[in-house]
């Protein structure tokens, strides 16, 4: 009786099989200089999955089962989305989002002079 009731607590809880970890979720683009994003991935699955970026989405980044902090080095141009799938039923098991932020760090004294007058406020 005591398996039995375990075994369902087990089965309730949500499954963190196939979660997946991004570090960091976000890139910084400045001075026209592409974003180089520095990955940092992790997951657990029964079998081995493989980790797509979605502008390449028949191309694999990186295929275990087990995937526990590795690293990648990748080009980052805009908003991009990194999925987990089964390579042999192509099913998506997991999702996560990168963003891209564009900095313009030669914008930033003409915001600083916009907000000491506060007039920019009325328009």
């Amino acid at each position: 009786m005591k398996l039995l009731c375990t075994l369902a607590l087990l089965l309730a809880l949500p499954s963190a099989a196939n979660e997946l970890l991004i570090k960091p979720r976000l890139c910084i683009e400045h001075a026209g200089k592409p974003c180089i994003l520095q990955l940092t991935a992790s997951w657990q699955h029964a079998q081995e999955v493989c980790l797509y970026q979605q502008q390449q989405p028949d191309t694999p980044l990186l295929c275990r089962q087990q995937a526990d902090n590795v690293s990648l080095s990748l080009p980052i141009a805009e908003d991009t989305q990194f999925f987990l799938k089964n390579p042999h039923n192509g099913k998506v098991l997991a999702k996560r989002q990168v963003r891209l932020l564009r900095v313009d760090l030669e914008s930033g004294e003409q915001l600083l002079n916009k907000s000491r007058n506060g007039w920019w406020l009325l328009q």
